[in-house]
């Protein structure tokens, strides 16, 4: 009977250790993912109030404010931001529209002075964004680089926190070359950036500086993006946060006109 026992006991142990366990076939591509719907700019069923704080490397300072919320809509991810301040950009709005299949995002900008909606071409997504150290191309996600080139690299503490370590190569129409992503493990929350540039030199890095929880999820409250070239910064900062349920139709074109 005791050695029935003892070989039971030698097969569940066998068993449990050579068992997969249930994120050991999780893809570096399914990590980014989430972690694109994490980001302070695509918070998925929240509407957050936002500060973005631009200091230049000769010190001049420049702060807007802007309302982003972002839902998903036949399975992609769509982001819509509006600024309120200052009031030569109040009313200017992005409506951003993941990709498919590894296609770049889709950005519409409607610029009311002009009174219309304008795309965002592919090769003006290395562009800065409203004059920050942003990129069209950051309003996707995390730089625009290829799920299908992303590989988990292991494993490092961000803000004493453990992260997962992806890098991959950005898309033809990023400005960016390589992409390294940290991101929490516990949250999906991107937690740090590092980008370089088409020539391979360093170019800018994303940090989260804060984390805050919001009844059931963590965002970065405030975070900063860093142009290592050209020495200056925009800091991003989380003023509100509130629970919204906005219909597809506000996630349109169209909406972006009616304000």
């Amino acid at each position: 009977m005791r050695n029935m026992l003892a070989s039971f006991l030698c097969a569940t142990a066998m068993v449990l250790l050579l068992a997969p366990s249930a994120h050991a076939d999780e893809s570096a591509a399914d990590i980014a993912r989430r972690s694109r719907e994490r980001g302070t700019l695509n918070l998925l069923g929240q509407r957050a109030e936002l500060k973005l704080t631009t200091v230049t490397k000769d010190g001049r300072r420049k702060e807007q404010v802007l309302s982003s919320t972002a839902k998903r809509v036949d399975g992609r991810l769509h982001s819509l931001a509006r600024f309120s301040q200052p009031a030569g950009v109040a009313g200017v709005a992005v409506l951003t529209v993941e990709g498919v299949k590894g296609e770049p995002a889709d950005i519409s900008l409607y610029l009311p002075k002009l009174k219309r909606v304008r795309k965002v071409a592919k090769g003006q997504r290395g562009q800065s964004f409203m004059d920050t150290d942003f990129n069209y191309a950051d309003l996707g996600g995390t730089g625009g680089e290829r799920d299908e080139s992303l590989r988990l690299m292991g494993e490092a503490k961000v803000l004493e926190r453990p992260a997962h370590v992806l890098r991959g190569q950005a898309g033809p129409d990023s400005p960016y070359g390589e992409v390294t992503l940290y991101v929490d493990k516990e949250t999906d929350v991107p937690l740090k950036a590092e980008y370089s540039d088409r020539e391979g030199k360093p170019f800018k890095v994303y940090r989260a500086v804060q984390l805050k929880k919001f009844k059931d999820r963590v965002i970065a409250s405030q975070a900063v993006m860093e142009n290592l070239q050209t020495g200056s910064s925009t800091t991003l900062e989380v003023l509100k946060l509130e629970e919204v349920q906005l219909g597809d139709e506000a996630f349109t074109e169209r909406a972006l006109e009616r304000g």
